[in-house]
């Protein structure tokens, strides 16, 4: 059977399970951490940091330096009176596959997921932990769904790391997912390319709805596999170009008409997405972090509209299932 955890698990649990918490998106250039008060649209922010953190601590999600990482972690939380959180988990560390399972109740649908794991991903189902979304009804009494798998050893780990900086961890989720639910709107069935700029990486995924069915990252100083010089902006413009050229050869949903931008400096990749989606007419924007959240025209939160947008992943985190976004 798939290993299972008392205290959490690796994905939101049910609303009356899930104790009031941050968000707190760790990634390889910094820590950001958010947190509402109040309900609905009455929300209002309660939390929120970053700090930048060293390049070389942290590199596609894997901690280098433990003791730095623990210490700088457990200052960044006392900073900010943590205790529980929501953590992000870096889409590299995450396997994404979509298959067919029976249309019947949920334990049923995940045996049948946990039998075909080895089959799609390289884990077995005792070192995994997985989660999955219905994307659509695919006939003969079956669904077709999204299946999100993370080793076990690395939430383990995780777990241990946050911990020993004092901080509880209630749930885990990967960054593609929290982004959806902060800036996808509620019932949406649209398929959307989602940018998201950070540091030294960038991350591409294409949404349908608000499930990830598909995650690529790019680094901002890979070689391009022609040959030709380093550069962020062409490097990304390819990579953009091969998502949407694959997804329109091979994926099963509606084509992609929209780009959404977040991160660090997000604004500054309007003209490579465009460019980058070639004969494909999409609109490019910046993403709004607090559409699901917060009521901006009742009260204007005290972070800058370009800001903001390095906090997509937090803003998702902290939302939860008893909070309707």
């Amino acid at each position: 059977m798939l290993a299972s955890f008392a205290l959490f698990k690796l994905f939101p649990p049910p609303a009356f399970m899930l104790m009031p918490h941050a968000g707190l998106d760790v990634s390889d250039d910094a820590i950001r951490v958010l947190s509402y008060s109040g309900f609905g649209r009455g929300r209002r922010l309660s939390i929120h940091g970053a700090v930048d953190l060293p390049q070389g601590l942290i590199e596609g999600g894997d901690v280098k330096d433990e003791k730095e990482f623990v210490s700088r972690l457990g200052e960044f939380g006392r900073a900010h009176g943590l205790s529980y959180v929501k953590a992000s988990i870096p889409e590299e560390k995450a396997y994404l596959f979509q298959t067919d399972v029976p249309a019947a109740e949920r334990k049923v649908m995940e045996q049948n997921i946990e039998f075909r794991l080895e089959e799609n991903v390289p884990l077995s189902a005792s070192d995994a932990v997985f989660c999955f979304d219905p994307v659509s009804y695919a006939g003969t009494g079956s669904l077709r769904v999204s299946v999100t798998a993370v080793p076990l050893a690395y939430v383990e780990h995780y777990t241990s790391l946050l911990r020993s900086a004092g901080l509880v961890p209630v749930a885990f989720e990967t960054a593609p997912r929290s982004i959806a639910r902060a800036v996808v709107p509620a019932g949406s069935d649209d398929t959307r390319l989602v940018v998201h700029a950070m540091s030294r990486k960038t991350g591409i995924y294409i949404l349908s709805g608000r499930i990830t069915s598909f995650a690529s990252t790019v680094a901002r100083d890979a070689e391009p596999s022609d040959g030709s010089p380093a550069d962020a902006p062409v490097l990304l413009e390819k990579e953009i170009d091969r998502v949407l050229s694959y997804w329109s050869s091979h994926g099963t949903g509606k084509a992609v008409k929209e780009a959404l931008l977040v991160g660090r400096n997000a604004a500054a990749l309007e003209d490579a997405c465009r460019r980058g989606s070639g004969e494909t007419p999409l609109t490019v924007r910046l993403a709004d972090v607090w559409r699901n959240s917060l009521d901006v025209d009742r009260r204007l939160p005290p972070i800058s509209r370009a800001d903001s947008l390095e906090y997509a992943v937090a803003a998702g985190l902290a939302l939860d299932a008893s909070s309707p976004a």
